[in-house]
């Protein structure tokens, strides 16, 4: 069975900028530990709020737990594989995070990875976190053999759209829906090859949500 990602998810990104801004670079990029769950639930929870204000209901977005997405990540965290996850740290302080591992999808091959999440604090938005956190995560699936990788994004983020076409994403076949509060939205998946610069990885096909 294929590892799924911890949260229902309509986006793998938010609120990041591609390189850092000239006058601060990215913070260090680490592994997780299981003590840092609290942490990443707060940049969970806050990068959502930010993030999807306006694209999802704000009811849903104030009704979000900091307290819920820890259990979740407690869980993760204890025991990851076959997923991984890394932090990046600023100034001892948690600013985001990313989940990598195999794919969630029924229609991939056993060589396809998936990014299932990658979050940064609002407050550390434009300072190259995504980016370092990105370059990690990939570096990763690269060195457990995937050749390449997909990810899930809502369709009208068009941030995180502009991150991940400026990064060598690219648009794959692939559509799902799901609903958040009441709202039924519709994410599009991206893919990047691992092993040859940066196309998407063939023999993806289109299939509903689970």
């Amino acid at each position: 069975m294929r590892a799924r990602p911890p949260t229902s998810s309509v986006s793998s990104i938010t609120g990041t900028d591609p390189r850092p801004e000239p006058d601060g670079g990215p913070g260090s990029v680490r592994m997780a530990r299981p003590g840092d769950a609290t942490a990443m639930a707060t940049v969970h929870v806050a990068s959502w709020r930010a993030a999807y204000r306006g694209l999802l209901p704000d009811d849903y977005l104030a009704g979000l737990s900091v307290e819920e997405r820890a259990a979740s990540w407690s869980g993760i965290l204890a025991d990851p594989a076959p997923g991984q996850v890394l932090v990046v740290e600023l100034d001892g302080r948690i600013v985001g995070f990313a989940h990598v591992g195999p794919s969630s999808d029924d229609d991939a091959g056993p060589d396809t990875g998936e990014l299932y999440t990658i979050y940064v604090l609002p407050d550390a938005w434009g300072r190259g976190h995504g980016w370092a956190l990105m370059e990690a995560a990939l570096e990763r699936l690269r060195a457990d053999g995937y050749a390449g990788v997909t990810l899930w994004m809502l369709s009208t983020n068009d941030r995180a759209r502009r991150f991940y076409l400026r990064q060598g994403w690219s648009v794959t076949a692939g559509q799902r829906t799901q609903e958040f509060g009441g709202q039924e939205v519709t994410d599009h998946r991206f893919g990047l090859a691992l092993d040859t610069g940066g196309h998407p990885p063939v023999q993806i096909f289109s299939r509903p949500s689970q």
